[in-house]
């Protein structure tokens, strides 16, 4: 009996010590013995399992896109959170049990005299901080980002004095670059290389990251050599021929080949899986040479591959790296051949099949075959992933031949109508007939070929229904994948949006079709089987064929300037030009064709021909602009001066009116009578001329004098004012709105005026821009920024200006040339867009404003469109400094 009791006891004092012994509260030798074990044992190794697994999964389950260049890190890929969301979520799980139960963050109670760092930790279970980091790399992981930013930067903070921040700090980059914050990378990437204490167990994975850091930025030969340190350091098997493959698409972005089939080569020998090992060999066969000799072995092992069932999927690859050996041996015709078939054959590869379209697209611009380019690059736009590198230069090439083909639509078009036009009757009806003919046929083939596929169809449907019980269609994967794969191969990728068949909306109108309120369009023939349908689109009469001819000229004269600007190939604008020239000699703008035809061929050194230009220029038109910039290379900048010299004479009489110095301001308008007649301030020198005169006289005379001025000036400016004036001294007697007549005219669109105080400062010697913000509802922004591309290049041919538009606001579009070195140069070309008039030529000024910006302003003004506001500085610091300046 006393022994029960005595064990009885024994046993409640060994549960009371356990049980002390779990509390976090207190920091003993017992306690932290018995949290490091059951941490690490109950829950951290439970973690690290998961991570392990999750790690696996995702290496035997990558989800890679060999189009691309592949990933440095697994968890970048797309769907890779997916594919480790349990195993990293139970990571999640463990490690957050191992911080809440295991954390002991209390001062030792027996403190170490000698050991002061100890009794300064942060925590003292020693698995705590390893928790932490696997948390952290869950959730960097399962791509919830924000989380990961916060562990991680715990971890650096909380940990400071121990080695596991450059964990922290490693993966807090790592993070960042997935988010593509990279100067914050950056700052991390240059602390880690620039601290002694750096471990050397994390060698590999810096150079890891730094790699990927140069390579997200197609910093590519940086990030070649970082990779080249780290595959010697790199045990693990897969990720390092992964590692290789990388290098080998860097140094193929690079150019350089040999390094390039190098490495390729060495994953190809080592085999890791037929997917890596499948598309090194067609990458390499794509960097085929023809300085590497014979390319028959290479071209029948590529057709052998094309044999080969398991290949099937990857035909479009296997064609395409035909095409390349072919054109690399420049048989083009061939080339094309296989870049059509593997366009053909590739249904699921989109990323392939915009490179097959891009292909062929790109060998017709060489050559150059514009129109077929259009067709091809046009195909490729159908399927192109935006997010691309060069999305936009293959956009902006795309937008330009379409333009360019629809010029030459309209003259080919306008040319054929034509010359049916000027068929005898008989003959003309004989060729319409024809086409009737021809087009019913083609009808009844169509239908036939539409007939003979819904047949198939059925029966294919049939099959498929017997093999898998049948259902409906959209309950059927196989079915609904067929008709998936059917529909890209013919359609692209395209978006579910109306007019959802034309991959190029830009060309398509906005007039509304439906209902036409003219009475000869209530009367158009519609029916394409009809005589009458194609008859009354000919150009019958003097004035039918007078339009038809404006259209003509009018396509030659822009599509010489696609060609000139737009593609830069300037032959084909002289072509277009001449040929222009040649058919309609009385071109309105010819004058302007003459000296673009000049500047053109000065900058080919065809001294002879720009000689040429330049003499009809002269002799035909002396008194022009460009004769005038032609034989005195310093007209511009005394035309400046002149114009300086009215604006301070203005300023000037202006002021005497002020002060009512009446007779001084008829005298000064003498002289502006004589000197400035012609300049744009002479209605408003006309103007004080008449007010000071009325203030001489007695009423019914100053009314005289105002009526004579409203005569001599109906369509100015000024006139509403007059009117007003004449009112007010005759019958009404409510004093006109702006007596006081302001000296500068305003140009600010009201709607952008913004109640938010900007702070815009004054500065010199920064670079500036010119910038235009047009209202897209009343004008073309596109327009303008053409205008301004034809006044660059025709005035300022020397300098290498870019002009960039940007959408400012819902309405609003901004253009702006740069760079400018200071404000005084930004401010010279301001004024010669001012003198010169025709980039605004077709626009009311109502409708845009311009005006020069630093750029540190200019990125205020985007991000308060305050526009209103900064007109007022501008005018203030910019125009009248300029105009003191010039007194």
């Amino acid at each position: 009996m006393k022994r029960r009791i005595r064990n009885i006891v024994i046993i409640a004092a060994l549960l009371g010590g356990l049980l002390y012994s779990c509390s976090t509260e207190k920091n003993t030798a017992i306690r932290r013995a018995y949290h490091n074990l059951t941490a690490y044992f109950n829950a951290l190794y439970n973690a690290q399992d998961a991570f392990k697994s999750g790690e696996n999964r995702l290496m035997d389950e990558p989800n890679d896109n060999y189009a691309r260049m592949l990933n440095i890190f697994y968890y970048s890929n797309d769907g890779a959170a997916t594919v480790v969301n349990s195993d990293m979520g139970r990571v999640q799980e463990k490690a957050s049990k191992v911080v809440k139960k295991h954390s002991i963050t209390a001062r030792p109670e027996k403190r170490k005299r000698k050991n002061r760092e100890f009794n300064d930790l942060p925590e003292y279970c020693k698995h705590v901080d390893d928790a932490y980091l696997l948390k952290g790399k869950a959730e960097l992981y399962k791509h919830e980002y924000f989380q990961a930013i916060e562990t991680f930067r715990f971890i650096i903070r909380e940990y400071s004095m121990m080695p596991i921040k450059y964990d922290g700090q490693l993966w807090l980059t790592r993070t960042y670059l997935e988010m593509n914050k990279f100067n914050r990378a950056k700052e991390l990437i240059e602390l880690m290389q620039g601290d002694n204490q750096f471990p050397k167990r994390l060698d590999k994975a810096l150079y890891l990251t730094v790699a990927e850091y140069h390579k997200k930025q197609y910093e590519f030969k940086e990030a070649a050599k970082q990779l080249e340190k780290a595959i010697p350091l790199t045990k693990d098997k897969t990720k390092k021929y992964r590692y290789h493959y990388i290098l080998a698409q860097i140094y193929q972005e690079l150019q350089n080949n040999d390094k390039a089939n190098e490495n390729y080569a060495i994953v190809m020998r080592k085999n890791p899986i037929y997917e890596m090992v499948f598309n090194a060999r067609i990458n390499m066969a794509q960097l085929y040479r023809t300085t590497q000799g014979s390319a028959e072995d290479l071209q029948k092992e590529l057709k052998k591959m094309l044999k080969d069932d398991k290949n099937k999927e990857y035909q479009d690859q296997i064609y395409f790296a035909l095409g390349s050996i072919e054109e690399n041996k420049n048989n083009i015709p061939e080339a094309l051949k296989y870049y059509r078939k593997s366009a053909a054959v590739s249904v699921q590869n989109n990323y392939q099949k915009t490179e097959s379209y891009l292909a062929v697209a790109d060998i017709y611009f060489e050559q150059p075959d514009y129109k077929n380019a259009q067709m091809y690059y046009d195909s490729a736009m159908g399927f192109i992933d935006k997010k691309r590198r060069n999305y936009k230069e293959i956009y902006n090439k795309s937008q330009n031949l379409n333009e360019l083909v629809t010029h030459i639509t309209t003259i080919e078009h306008q040319d054929s109508l034509q010359r049916v036009a000027a068929m005898g009757e008989s003959e003309r009806l004989a060729l319409i007939d024809q086409i009737i003919e021809d087009l019913i046929e083609e009808e009844k083939r169509q239908m036939e070929e539409e007939r003979m596929n819904r047949l198939a169809m059925q029966n294919q449907q049939q099959d498929t229904r017997q093999r898998q019980g049948g259902g409906w269609y959209f309950y059927n994967p196989t079915a609904v994948s067929m008709g998936e794969n059917s529909f890209k191969q013919k359609w692209g990728q395209r978006e579910l949006e109306d007019n959802w068949r034309r991959s190029n909306k830009s060309q398509m109108t906005s007039e509304p079709m439906a209902e036409n309120t003219q009475g000869e369009d209530s009367t158009k023939i519609t029916d394409n089987k009809k005589r009458e349908y194609y008859l009354q689109n000919l150009p019958l009469t003097d004035s039918a064929l007078a339009v038809s001819d404006s259209l003509i000229q009018h396509a030659y004269y822009e599509l010489g300037n696609v060609y000139r600007i737009k593609l830069e190939d300037l032959p084909k604008a002289t072509n277009t030009y001449e040929e222009l020239l040649s058919r309609y000699p009385g071109f309105e703008k010819n004058i302007t064709v003459y000296y673009r035809m000049y500047k053109m061929y000065d900058e080919m050194r065809e001294q002879e021909e720009a000689e040429r230009y330049r003499n009809i220029i002269i002799q035909q038109y002396p008194e022009s602009l460009y004769a005038r910039l032609m034989t005195n290379p310093d007209y511009i900048k005394k035309i400046q001066e002149k114009e300086q010299q009215a604006k301070f004479f203005y300023r000037t009489t202006w002021r005497l009116f002020k002060k009512g110095e009446y007779q001084q301001v008829i005298n000064n308008f003498r002289r502006a009578d004589t000197a400035f007649a012609k300049h744009k301030l002479y209605s408003k020198f006309a103007l004080l001329n008449t007010l000071a005169k009325g203030r001489m006289a007695d009423s019914a005379t100053f009314v005289a004098y105002l009526n004579d001025y409203i005569t001599q000036f109906p369509a100015g400016n000024e006139t509403p004012y007059a009117k007003d004036l004449v009112r007010y001294m005759t019958t009404d007697q409510t004093k006109p709105q702006g007596v006081e007549e302001k000296e500068e005219e305003k140009t600010i669109a009201e709607e952008t005026k913004k109640e938010v105080q900007v702070d815009f400062k004054m500065q010199e010697r920064v670079p500036h821009y010119y910038v235009s913000i047009v209202d897209t509802r009343k004008a073309s922004a596109n327009l303008v920024k053409f205008n301004i591309s034809n006044f660059n290049i025709d005035y300022y041919s020397i300098l290498d200006f870019k002009v960039k538009d940007f959408v400012f606001s819902a309405d609003y579009q901004a253009i702006t040339v740069e760079p400018f070195t200071t404000w005084y140069n930004a401010m010279n070309y301001y004024e010669s867009i001012n003198y010169i008039k025709e980039v605004y030529e077709d626009i009311s000024k109502k409708n845009y404003i311009h005006f020069v910006i630093s750029e540190e302003n200019y990125k205020k003004l985007f991000e308060t469109k305050a526009a209103s506001q900064y007109m007022e500085f501008f005018q203030e610091n910019y125009v009248k400094r300029r105009e003191q300046a010039s007194e």
